[in-house]
């Protein structure tokens, strides 16, 4: 037996609640084609892919060692299989009201319209829907002694066959994955290119309602490509479609998208015809797209396993990696809140300890709190009393006249002495001295004589002192420019008891 195999990486967007390591087998005539993907924590999907020919028709054989080469040891893993196309009857027929809850047996006997056919022998499944505005019921059938072998060879080996369909299927399933959202819905008409064959298929969304696998006229593809196109639209009707596909999509071969004429190609299809990668008919994208779709959790087609299938894990049923991740982040929370909690504690030990003795004690803190209150309703006041002296200072230069500016300052504050059984009060003054320049004719200028007044009535000043008064009025001549002036004094006077 020949077998190969081979690594990759991608990522994908599984379902965090499907399993994290699963198996994809396409089961053909003469070989088995494998592909196992397995999760990781980073959200990436590792994939394995193998094939092994079948010898002498040994399916278990050849089972056992496709799943040595992927790696799949003694652990039970999920199976997902599919047999190709041609070894399936598939058909879409209109049901009647009430048709859908008929017997599978009867559905597909109708389809085939003989009663000769031993319908004990076949596996059938049936999916009723409406791609349009009829409903339908898709049905599909398969040998059951093949489905059986088949199960028997799986069970076999000890892993859980979890579903088992028709390649093309599978196929048409993860086809729209590859366009936008807006498309993956639509009714769309598709052509899957293999070497030798091509397999047409009208399909709405994920699920088919007509295909057809049919050869492939080597050098001659586009005429291959426009009649299958054409025979699909002609049996649409037939299938309970009133109306033409929304696009066409070509899948895989792209090598003959350069060979082909183009022109004549978009001249006999739809409109909206586009040309992709992938899928295409090849055995490893069957059993890739298999695998994809259960780590997908995606149950939506056909099984003609549905009525063996084994119970679901409850690890796929349950959410348990968003359980994990909650109960890890209200852990971390609860250890947060706990150290918080023991700082908190700290803080009030270290509080109590700086505490003065009668609190500690438990001794009454109101003599404390009367003298606290009074020191701060003396501060207050004193507060309130201050002066601010370049609130004043900048008051009593703005009221001087021009030619007139301060030169010093100086004050006392308030004294009391004792002489022979007198007490003398020296009340607080401030003095400040000034110079100005003398009229033209040199006589003093009549400004002196309102000055003390002026000053008076500045709100500043009469507030804190009770009189303003000029004094030492002398004559002088600047040494250095020798211009003829005038010194003075400015004497404010505070006769109350309060300190400034």
């Amino acid at each position: 037996m020949d077998t190969t195999g081979g690594f990759f990486t991608m990522t994908t967007n599984s379902d965090p609640r499907a399993n994290t390591d699963a198996i994809g087998v396409m089961f053909g005539r003469d070989q088995l084609d494998g592909c196992r993907a397995s999760q990781t924590m980073f959200g990436t999907v590792r994939y394995q892919r193998a094939t092994v020919t079948i010898v002498d028709g040994d399916i278990d054989t050849a089972l056992r060692e496709l799943l040595g080469a992927l790696g799949a040891g003694s652990t039970p893993l999920p199976l997902v299989a599919a047999i190709p196309t041609d070894e399936c009857y598939f058909a879409t027929r209109p049901t009647a009201s009430g048709a859908a809850n008929a017997s599978p047996r009867v559905l597909l006997r109708e389809s085939l319209r003989s009663s000769a056919t031993r319908l004990d022998q076949m596996a059938i499944d049936v999916i009723n829907w409406q791609p349009d505005r009829r409903s339908v019921a898709g049905i599909v059938a398969a040998p059951i002694d093949r489905i059986e072998r088949i199960r028997e060879c799986v069970a076999a080996t000890g892993h859980l066959l979890q579903r088992l369909e028709p390649a093309a299927a599978c196929l048409i399933s993860i086809a729209p994955e590859c366009e936008g959202r807006d498309r993956r819905s639509s009714l769309t008409t598709r052509v899957m290119l293999g070497e030798q064959n091509l397999l047409a298929v009208m399909s709405r969304g994920t699920r088919p309602i007509y295909w057809q696998n049919l050869p492939l006229p080597h050098g001659d593809e586009a005429t291959g490509i426009v009649s299958a196109i054409r025979s699909l639209e002609a049996a649409g009707t037939a299938c309970g479609v009133d109306r033409t596909p929304d696009n066409v999509v070509i899948h895989g071969r792209r090598e003959l998208h350069a060979l082909i004429d183009q022109q004549w190609l978009e001249a006999n299809l739809h409109s909206d015809f586009r040309w992709v990668e992938t899928p295409t008919l090849a055995a490893q994208d069957v059993a890739q797209g298999l695998v994809d779709k259960f780590l997908n959790d995606d149950d939506d087609g056909f099984d003609f396993v549905r009525q063996h299938r084994d119970p679901l894990q409850l690890r796929r049923v349950v959410p348990y990696k968003e359980i994990l991740v909650y109960a890890a982040t209200a852990c971390a929370l609860a250890t947060v809140m706990w150290l918080r909690l023991g700082a908190l504690d700290d803080q009030k030990v270290a509080v109590l300890a700086s505490a003065p003795m009668m609190v500690a004690d438990g001794a009454n803190p109101k003599p404390e709190k009367d003298q606290l209150n009074a020191r701060a309703a003396a501060l207050s006041q004193f507060l309130d009393k201050r002066v601010h002296w370049s609130t004043l200072l900048g008051d009593i230069a703005h009221v001087m006249p021009q030619g007139m500016r301060l030169t010093g300052i100086r004050g006392t504050a308030a004294m009391t002495t004792k002489r022979k059984k007198q007490v003398k009060v020296s009340p607080t003054t401030l003095v400040l001295q000034a110079e100005t320049a003398l009229d033209d004719d040199g006589a003093m200028p009549s400004s002196l004589d309102t000055l003390a007044d002026s000053i008076h009535r500045i709100t500043s000043v009469s507030s804190h002192f009770g009189s303003v008064e000029l004094s030492d009025i002398r004559r002088t001549r600047s040494s250095e420019t020798g211009v003829a002036g005038a010194e003075f004094s400015i004497i404010l006077t505070n006769d109350s008891k309060g300190a400034l």
